[in-house]
């Protein structure tokens, strides 16, 4: 069996292990339902479904419908925004600590936007009641004016939004924010009433059309929830097919009962996730509805609120708003005690491998600084970690090559007998100690690893416009300088349709260091696998031209070391032949 065979199976097997990886962890876990029954018995007060719904027509500027309501200001050191008055709404949130695009005048990203906008994505607070009581008590709706205690909101300055009824129920939010993601939203009523009344407390994240999404099949971008346990990710698509409040409910998941957990949107970096009491019993709901517009929402009910005369009840809970920084989702996860909130990053089907692998670079990047310096630092890790499968590999394919003249000649006196050539073939491997299966075996061990990779640079925000040296300003974008462009020399804004040979330097360096490698492996026997070996350097360069940065330079190293081993250990084994 030839090297050429070797890769075929290799690619075989690898083919095999991502097919029952999907079988056995698969992307999106799917979710105990709860009984039917269950379902069944939830009430109207126990959903957000008759919860009030507004979709502004008129679309104005994000700096147009700020301007014209009250708001508290809030000021952090990753945050500025604002609180809506008008309704107790967080809707104006932009990340300082990231931008659009790697010029240095690109925007902040926004993550809220308020009514009335293109897009509106917000967080809602407030109470309803039940619907045969609806009448008795006066709640807070989207059109209350809220007084605040305070114009601003900072870290180790909370605000108090107040409105009273006519019936001298006093209603109170209370937000504090840290100096990362997190609000802690507490919701007090203070009946100074004569009556008893009884109100259910919710939250509830809205978004208005459909989002932009990358829509690629690695990467999961929608609601996502982790309740009981059991994480949840589905699609925009699902919530407009199964849990439309204009249809029937089609999936037992859009209803669920559960106790503590946490529940939300999620984009490629960024999230918004409602975080109840972790030990509160929630009804929560998933919907899409349409009133004009397209809207998605994910909330939660908490228990009824039973509040006698001249008393006070307060429903404690959290937001979490910004970039899912594994670092700080860690952080939360630990001081909050809110179950696998780490898990709001999509890991994947390996998240055995990429929770690792993520862990290890950005540990390297704590000592040197620079992640591009930090991923060559892992490389040659997973080098010395390999190293004895690899030897055992590469000592076998240069016994291969020292073979290959007595190969040929058994090959020329057996023309006509196959199996006599085999057998014969046998004999030579066991005497020379050649092995020609144990070629593929590092390869079946790398491609798990390149694809856990190549998931850690697509999804984690560390790796958001991270910077190596020279032309490499994002580790996790395609390399910038490419032949159309004559490598920056000749910047121009060609067609889309001819980015697959803009191949950029880094690409064609890997090309060369696979092209080197191949050099160094013993040489196909039929003339048309030679030729067809001979080019896969080439397609490699094509296919890798768009992948990023980082994953490259990972191949590219690892093509290095493996050159350098291979040439050590041939050079060993020929100087043992010719003594």
């Amino acid at each position: 069996m030839g090297e050429q065979k070797n890769l075929f199976l290799a690619i075989g097997l690898s083919v095999a292990i991502i097919v029952i990886f999907q079988i056995l962890f698969p992307q999106q876990t799917a979710m105990t339902p709860p009984a039917k029954n269950e379902v069944e018995q939830l009430q109207p007060a126990t959903s957000i479904d008759d919860i009030q719904t507004t979709s502004k027509e008129i679309i104005k500027t994000k700096e147009e419908v700020i301007a014209v309501d009250d708001r508290v200001i809030i000021s952090t050191p990753s945050l500025k925004g604002s609180i809506n008055l008008k309704g107790a709404i967080l809707d104006d949130l932009i990340l300082l600590n990231y931008k659009e695009t790697l010029d240095e005048n690109s925007k902040n990203i926004s993550l809220f936007l308020p009514d009335g906008t293109s897009n509106p994505y917000y967080v809602e607070i407030g109470w309803k009641t039940l619907n045969n009581k609806a009448s008795l008590i006066a709640l807070p709706t989207l059109d209350t004016d809220w007084k605040a205690t305070s114009s601003s909101l900072e870290p180790g300055a909370p605000v108090s939004l107040l409105w009273t009824n006519d019936q001298n129920i006093t209603f109170k939010i209370h937000f504090s924010v840290d100096e990362n993601y997190l609000f802690t939203v507490s919701q007090e009523i203070e009946n100074n009433s004569s009556s008893i009344i009884e109100v259910f407390p919710y939250r509830l994240i809205k978004r208005i059309n459909m989002p932009d999404t990358i829509n690629f099949f690695i990467l999961h971008e929608g609601l996502i929830s982790l309740l009981n346990d059991e994480l949840l990710e589905k699609k925009y698509s699902a919530l407009l097919d199964d849990c439309s409040s204009t249809n029937n409910i089609k999936s037992l998941f859009c209803d669920q009962k559960a106790t503590g957990g946490w529940l939300g949107f999620t984009d490629k970096y960024w999230m918004t996730a409602l975080i109840p009491d972790q030990n509160e019993s929630i009804s929560v709901n998933y919907r899409h509805g349409n009133n004009g517009r397209d809207n998605f929402r994910v909330g939660y009910v908490g228990q009824i609120f039973k509040i006698k005369p001249n008393t006070t009840n307060t429903y404690n809970g959290k937001i979490f708003a910004g970039a899912k920084v594994l670092k700080i989702l860690k952080l939360y996860q630990k001081e909050h005690n809110i179950n696998r909130f780490d898990d709001s990053i999509d890991w994947g089907w390996f998240s055995f491998l990429t929770k690792p692998i993520f862990i290890a670079i950005n540990w390297f990047y704590g000592l040197v600084g620079n992640f591009g310096i930090a991923i060559i630092s892992f490389t040659i890790l997973m080098r010395l970690i390999l190293f004895p499968l690899a030897h055992t590999s590469f000592k076998s394919m240069a016994k291969m090559k020292k073979l290959q003249p007595e190969m040929q000649r058994l090959k020329e006196t057996y023309p006509d007998d196959r199996k006599k050539m085999q057998q014969e073939l046998m004999v030579l491997y066991k005497k020379e100690g050649a092995n020609p299966v144990a070629g593929c075996l590092p390869m079946i061990v790398q491609i798990p690893i390149f694809f856990s990779l190549y998931k850690v640079l697509f999804v984690t925000i560390e790796m958001y416009h991270a910077p190596f040296y020279g032309w490499i300003h994002d580790l996790s974008a395609p390399d910038p300088l490419g032949l159309i462009t004559l490598f920056g020399i000749v910047p121009w804004n060609f067609p889309g349709f001819l980015s697959i040979v803009n191949i950029g330097i880094l690409p064609i360096f890997m090309g060369f260091t696979m092209w080197l490698q191949q050099k160094l492996n013993p040489a196909p026997a039929d003339p048309t696998q030679a030729k067809i070996f001979a080019f896969l350097p080439f397609v490699f360069t094509f296919i890798l031209a768009g992948f990023a940065a980082g994953l490259v330079l990972y191949w590219s190293v690892n093509n290095i070391l493996s050159i350098a081993q291979q040439w050590f250990i041939q050079k060993k084994i020929l100087a043992k032949k010719d003594a």
